[in-house]
């Protein structure tokens, strides 16, 4: 990290000497999120209470030069928020506030500290919700999953961040604050300039408002765990949803690896062999008439268990194991390093990929989890090293970066919802070709000083 003078008064003179820190425990706090990148510490962090204050930090920073990187959860797995360059560190997480329920629209606008699973908790009396789940719910920020375009488990039927996000407030690098986007369903003025600010991971303005479309809740609410023998049987049977136009509201997939690690942390009980979860919303009898075709497709395709639960504690508990699954995985092999794997593929291609994901585990000699959202073709992995074991965190990282390169291979994408961060800016190039230029100048024109989250998105040129 680059030894800067930072202007501590200045600071302090914006939010309050209680709002910014430079004591060593919150800059360790604030230097990793969930990714195995290397830590990277902070000059400052600074608690910023209102766009006008974020305004302010920024103009600072633009003059003076300093990085600014805003962090919200710190949940992300590619090492979005991490910054790399030092800087002053912006924690949003304290602009928590639901803004205003727009109830007759069908709206909310809050402020981007606020968590999805709070939101939702206060939506759900109103008989609302936001759509999209990410498997770290319980902690991911509104702001943070803007700035990636996040999404979860819903996708395959409710979409992605992006579908849900009407306006934003944006404070730009100079300092100035503008609104992009229209509290409207549908607008053709101009350029989509709240599109651009959706998925650029901090690195082309700071959003500190957000106005989102709701969903009105379902009417029933069905879950199904099929079983399988083979992993290939399973995915076939998750192209085979897709491909006959079922329409789940998830429909996620989890590995032999994947299910033993939730068995133990979370005492369900499950058949150790590959898994399909799935959710159908809607009328009950369109619930009803969905369940009896998935049966049909999984019998099919040689299912060994198939059991439906209306149950919603039983369903919840479902759905919170598959949530936490990565953190199931992480339990059973404490202290170990693990590396994410984010692609997304063509659906046709999804059974290939999945299976490639155990030749990269026998390859390698090591563990490779797979699960992810099936239906919509998103694939984690998680590969388990010992970094005190000579060259396994190398093996490691080649491994998911093998699967990465297949899933470019076969005409998919090297994150489907975590982003570029660190972690992939080096497959960029490979995805996006000359398009990847374009993007730098679109950078280099919002923020010609290169301050927010500098290293982000964009390999070294």
């Amino acid at each position: 990290m680059t030894v800067r003078a930072m202007p501590i008064g200045e600071l302090e003179a914006i939010v309050g000497a209680e709002n910014v820190s430079v004591r060593e425990s919150d800059l360790d706090a604030h230097a990793i999120d969930e990714s195995h990148i290397s830590p990277h510490r902070p000059d400052v962090i600074v608690w910023p209470a209102n766009t006008e204050q974020v305004a302010a930090i920024v103009r600072l920073a633009n003059e003076l030069g300093l990085p600014v990187v805003p962090w919200s959860g710190g949940s992300s797995l590619e090492g979005n928020p991490v910054p790399v360059q030092g800087g002053i560190l912006l924690a949003m997480y304290r602009m928590d506030q639901i803004i205003e329920i727009r109830e007759n629209d069908l709206q909310v606008v809050v402020q981007p500290g606020i968590v999805y699973d709070a939101l939702n908790a206060k939506l759900r009396r109103l008989g609302m919700f936001f759509p999209p789940a990410p498997g770290s719910a319980a902690v991911a920020t509104i702001g943070g999953m803007v700035a990636n375009n996040s999404s979860g488990m819903r996708a395959v039927r409710y979409g992605v961040t992006r579908n849900y996000v009407l306006k934003l407030k944006v404070v730009l690098p100079s300092g100035e604050i503008i609104d992009a986007g229209s509290a409207t369903k549908k607008s053709t003025s101009g350029y989509d300039l709240a599109g651009l600010f959706i998925g650029s991971e901090g690195t082309l303005g700071v959003i500190t408002e957000i106005t989102l479309r709701l969903l009105g809740l379902p009417e029933a609410i069905a879950s199904v765990v099929a079983v399988f023998d083979t992993l290939r049987e399973a995915s076939q049977a998750v192209y085979e949803c897709v491909r006959y136009g079922l329409e789940p509201s998830a429909l996620e997939i989890l590995d032999t690896n994947t299910v033993r690690a939730s068995n133990r942390q979370h005492n369900l009980g499950l058949i150790e062999a590959p898994t399909m979860f799935v959710e159908f919303h809607g009328p009950k009898a369109g619930v009803e008439d969905q369940l009896g075709y998935l049966e049909q497709i999984c019998n099919d395709n040689g299912c060994r268990d198939y059991q439906v639960s209306l149950d919603a504690e039983k369903r919840e508990e479902l759905w919170r194991a598959r949530s936490e699954a990565r953190d199931a995985i992480k339990f059973a092999h404490p202290g170990k390093a693990m590396i994410s794997g984010d692609i997304c593929v063509p659906i046709s291609r999804f059974t290939e990929v999945v299976e490639y994901t155990q030749e990269v585990s026998a390859e390698a000699g090591l563990p490779v989890y797979a699960f992810g959202h099936a239906g919509d073709g998103n694939i984690h992995t998680e590969v388990i090293a010992d970094r005190a074991v000579e060259g396994e965190f190398a093996r490691a990282v080649e491994a998911t970066n093998a699967i990465v390169r297949r899933s470019l291979q076969v005409g998919g994408t090297v994150a489907g919802e975590h982003g570029i961060g660190v972690a992939k800016a080096e497959f960029m190039a490979s995805e996006h070709g000359p398009a990847l230029e374009l993007m730098r100048q679109i950078k280099a024109i919002i923020d010609p000083k290169n301050i927010m989250n500098p290293g982000k998105i964009f390999a070294p040129a």
